[in-house]
Formats: C-alpha cells, structure tokens, sequence
C-alpha cells in the first residue's frame, strides 16, 4: 500500500484540526466584544464625569464674576471708565 492519502481522508484531517481552531477564534471574538461594551460603557462614564466638571466649573466662574468688586457693566465700573478717560484727556502719554 502507498503512504498517498486519499482526498476524502485529507478533508477529514483538515476539519478536524480546524475545528478547535475556529471555536477558538469564535471565543476570542466573544472576549472582544465584552471588552468593548465594558470600554464604550467606560468611556460613557468619563463623559458625564467630564460634563459634570465642566457645569462645576461654569458655575464657579459665575460666582466668581459675581463676587468682582466692580464687574463689567455694573455703575461703578462705568464710573471708573469716565475718570480714567478724564485722567488721559488732562495728562496725555508722551507729555
């Protein structure tokens, strides 16, 4: 008898070897998707840590533009306007 293989044989052969091959395959593509539903929900959660921060940080700014002593717009700021403008008229720079 010949060491030749038949073809029937040799197809036998190959599914066999390729099976465990393609359920492994098939597994590490069920690992990858977990992962990335655990990564897309990370990142879903950064984003409302950012957005948090961000309307923290819009609200420290407004209170701190409140707690100005003279804030643009209010009487007094306008007030020092005009006597700084009075001050430039009476003493001009380069005299």
């Amino acid at each position: 008898m010949p060491n030749s293989i038949s073809r029937r044989a040799f197809v036998a052969e190959l599914a066999m070897l390729s099976a465990p091959l393609i359920v492994l395959a098939q597994e590490k593509d069920k690992n990858k998707n977990k992962n990335n539903d655990k990564n897309k929900e990370e990142k879903k959660k950064e984003a409302e840590e950012k957005k948090d921060e961000a309307k923290d940080e819009a609200k420290d700014k407004a209170d701190d533009r409140e707690e100005v002593v003279d804030a643009p717009g209010t009487d007094h700021a306008q007030d020092r306007r005009k006597d700084r403008r009075k001050d430039a008229a009476k003493n001009p720079p380069g005299s």
